[in-house]
């Protein structure tokens, strides 16, 4: 498996979504599905379809969001059409596509792409993490509060376990929450944050973020919550 075509291939599916995105974005949306505090557009499906449709070739089964899939194989591929879907549709910029090749259990190629602001970020195992052909790294702070943190707030936890959530964020500088998990960890390995806390996430929020960020040398931490949610710790080697 040649994975310096696979990662250039990821890079180009990514890109030529956010293309297909972007020329939707000052049009009118058709919503397909809206549930507790989350909203799936029609665009979600139609983009990672388009992505399928481009990885094809690979002859490496799909795992996506939208479109279901198989995580049986040696190899897959693991789609976010669109992560940060009600960023997106309310016309804010903190939505990004995410594609991550995983083998088994580990993520190999990471790849997401903030196509408002044409923001590529990449990375491969054991070949380092690059934005738009510039190499990052996660940063240096050492404390909570020189730090910044991104997070979600956990919508579907008890009243006691969000009041403790919150008690949680005082000690850091600054916390901010994007709305888009792929964009946090993209962060986090740019060193533009410290630390992605969140619980309840799916793997095609974070599978591509767990290549860019540990090969950006930062740490990643994931447990899981249930049959499909994970608990996740994203941060440079400090903290």
């Amino acid at each position: 498996m040649d994975t310096k075509l696979l990662l250039d291939k990821a890079k180009k599916v990514a890109v030529s979504a956010g293309r297909y995105l972007n020329n939707f974005k000052d049009k009118s949306k058709d919503i397909y599905k809206v549930s507790d505090r989350d909203i799936k557009l029609e665009l979600d499906r139609s983009t990672e379809a388009l992505i399928r449709q481009q990885l094809d070739e690979t002859e490496i089964p799909v795992y996506g969001e939208e479109l279901g899939g198989s995580k049986n194989s040696d190899f897959f591929w693991v789609v976010d059409p669109l992560d940060g879907t009600s960023n997106y549709f309310r016309g804010l910029d903190q939505c990004c596509i995410s594609i991550a090749l995983m083998q088994d259990k580990e993520s190999i190629i990471g790849v997401i792409y903030n196509f408002n602001n044409d923001e590529l970020y990449y990375a491969s195992k054991n070949n380092g993490a690059y934005c738009n052909g510039s190499k990052i790294k996660t940063s240096l702070i050492k404390n909570k509060e020189k730090a910044t943190l991104t997070t979600g707030f956990p919508s579907s936890e008890t009243i006691n376990s969000s009041l403790n959530f919150l008690e949680g964020l005082h000690k850091w500088n600054k916390v901010r929450m994007f709305g888009s998990a792929a964009l946090s960890c993209a962060y986090v390995a740019a060193g533009k944050c410290d630390v992605y806390l969140e619980k309840g996430v799916y793997l095609w929020d974070i599978a591509a973020g767990i290549c860019l960020v540990k090969e950006a040398e930062g740490k990643v931490n994931f447990d899981i919550l249930d049959e499909n949610r994970y608990t996740v710790k994203f941060s440079n080697k400090f903290l």
